[in-house]
């Protein structure tokens, strides 16, 4: 390959690098019934809760919802998720990963998510996970107490206010280890949403340099072919 060659493939290559990867999208819809029973009407893990936030009140019902994200290859998988947004309603459509939440707060989230994730088993537990995110987005601090602050809870089971207020104390006081997995949904005009859904493992910029790079060398091969 001739010096201009490689400097084209360079600079060819070197664009594409720095070409932003599009943003994944995932169109969110329920798998059963409604957001929080699965495909077989079960497992609507949720309880009713009161709040406020900057003083305005909320009483909703808080737990795990129960979604089917498809990609925009068709392929389709079953996620939970819970909301990232204390005041915004709900409305499902497509969604795009990321969030304009501080480095801090998603860390405190990935915190949650692996360490607590797993306990989530029932509705107690699954209104306990949805409460802590809540805090945790609207205090923006590593001292968590559900009774002052932002965020503040007016109506709950008790055992599930403990178990919330646990879990707080567990990630301030840094008993838990702290973790970057996590993934944000985002959508305009609905509620943001905290999923254990994995990510999609090869990002558009790396698919979009691959296929430069395989043009390239097809290039290559056909100006050979006219010299042969």
């Amino acid at each position: 390959m001739k010096l201009s060659e490689i400097a084209g493939a360079a600079a060819f290559a070197f664009v594409l690098a720095a070409m932003p990867a599009a943003a994944t999208t995932v169109n969110v819809t329920t798998q059963g019934t409604n957001v929080f029973r699965d495909m077989n009407g079960q497992n609507a893990w949720f309880q009713s809760v009161g709040y406020t936030v900057n003083g305005t009140a909320r009483h909703v019902s808080a737990g795990a919802f129960r979604f089917v994200g498809t990609m925009p290859n068709g392929s389709s998988r079953n996620f939970v998720a819970f909301c990232l947004e204390p005041l915004e309603w709900l409305s499902l459509r497509t969604y795009t990963d990321g969030t304009s939440l501080s480095a801090t707060v998603v860390g405190q989230l990935g915190t949650l998510l692996s360490n607590a994730f797993g306990m989530v088993n029932n509705s107690a537990s699954a209104a306990a996970f949805q409460i802590a995110a809540w805090e945790i987005v609207s205090e923006n601090v590593g001292n968590y107490d559900l009774g002052s602050g932002v965020f503040q809870l007016t109506s709950v089971h008790s055992s599930t206010r403990t178990l919330a207020q646990g879990w707080l104390d567990a990630i301030s006081s840094g008993q838990w280890t702290p973790s970057s997995r996590v993934r944000i949904l985002t959508a305009p005009g609905t509620q943001d949403l905290l999923t254990d859904m994995a990510p999609v493992p090869v990002p558009a910029a790396g698919m979009m340099l691959l296929g430069g790079l395989a043009g390239l060398a097809g290039l290559r091969r056909r100006r050979k072919a006219r010299l042969a």
